[in-house]
């Protein structure tokens, strides 16, 4: 880990920091928390925590065997008596969190091991576009601005995604079902490539290649018994569009268009400006708002992520509509006066 004007003695105390949050973290059985999540706001320490997350992300589900659990719980209780013995030298603060983060084995299973299948949370800053490989071979692309939580055990391979967007190559194992929560949308495969987006109330789940079911979990109503899950069935190519305000539509779909976001581009065919206005918005430093009067005008074309005086600049050319720009920087689009 490095990064231009950090010294070393810093790094390494981001890296101690890091490890001592593992240790937290796994001790308290969360995924996060709000003292966590301001301390890895900060980029640099960011980097930190994924230097130290690595081991976990290398293999999957052997953790759960007594001999590793004990091996964890040595090696916590090591940390605890450096704890209360005081504050030992720096390098050994870093030792204890990462024996106690880290337990590895160089024994039968022949590599690195991770401990617990404690749940990982991965997240993109603006414009940023991020693969993450996962333990069996599967791996996650995620568009800028997305967050997803991942889990995997012995008998599951569990995701959510929490915000933006991410497209989901998996590998192939029936034994352990690969799931997708998006909302009160999960998607079910064994093997397969899909891309799931969070559009404001919208999931979209765009089928790749393969086969898989969506089920939809319906909230419960209070004092009511528990509603039943409906699934659908996607074919490659279709798509899923699922809201709460409207029954699922299954379309067709243009792959090539749906996962241009992968190589930078934005591409539309006669969609309304409001939803193309919304996923610009997604590489925008502020949002780009659209007024009611010009939500329903149709936009066509193939635009740069990011680029965001260039969009305003063909919209405006070729649509009716007039860009006004607040103090703060957003911007509104609405029909010529």
């Amino acid at each position: 880990m490095s990064a231009p004007g950090i010294r070393d003695e810093e790094i390494v105390r981001r890296l101690a920091e890091a490890a001592a949050w593992r240790v937290r973290l796994s001790e308290d059985d969360a995924e996060t928390s709000e003292a966590f999540e301001a301390w890895i706001a900060d980029s640099a320490n960011e980097a930190a925590w994924d230097q130290v997350q690595a081991p976990w992300r290398q293999v999957g589900e052997k953790a759960a065997s007594p001999e590793m659990m004990a091996l964890r719980a040595g090696a916590l209780a090591r940390a605890r008596v450096h704890s209360r013995r005081g504050r030992p030298p720096l390098r050994m603060r870093i030792a204890a969190g990462l024996a106690a983060a880290v337990v590895l084995s160089a024994g039968s299973y022949g590599g690195w091991l991770w401990v617990e299948a404690q749940p990982q949370v991965y997240r993109t800053t603006l414009g940023e576009r991020r693969v993450v490989p996962l333990p069996d071979g599967s791996k996650v692309s995620l568009d800028s601005g997305s967050k997803i939580r991942i889990r995997y055990t012995k008998d599951a391979r569990r995701l959510e995604l929490l915000a933006g967007q991410a497209r989901f190559d998996v590998a192939h194992d029936v034994q352990r079902p690969f799931s997708v929560t998006a909302r009160d949308q999960t998607v079910v495969a064994t093997g397969t490539a899909f891309n799931v987006d969070l559009m404001g109330p919208k999931v979209l789940v765009t089928l790749i290649e393969g086969h898989v079911v969506v089920v939809r979990t319906p909230p419960k109503a209070v004092f009511a018994p528990a509603p039943k899950p409906t699934s659908i069935q996607l074919d490659a190519g279709e798509q899923l569009i699922a809201s709460a305000a409207a029954p699922p539509q299954v379309l067709q779909a243009n792959l090539e268009r749906a996962t241009a976001w992968e190589t930078g581009q934005l591409a539309f065919k006669d969609e309304p400006l409001a939803a193309v206005a919304e996923r610009v918005s997604r590489y925008a430093p502020h949002p780009i708002h659209v007024a009611s009067d010009a939500a329903g005008l149709r936009v066509s074309g193939v635009f740069k992520a990011g680029d965001i005086d260039t969009f305003v600049d063909i919209v405006t050319s070729y649509l009716p509509v007039q860009a006004a720009t607040a103090d703060d920087g957003e911007i509104t689009l609405q029909v010529k006066g």
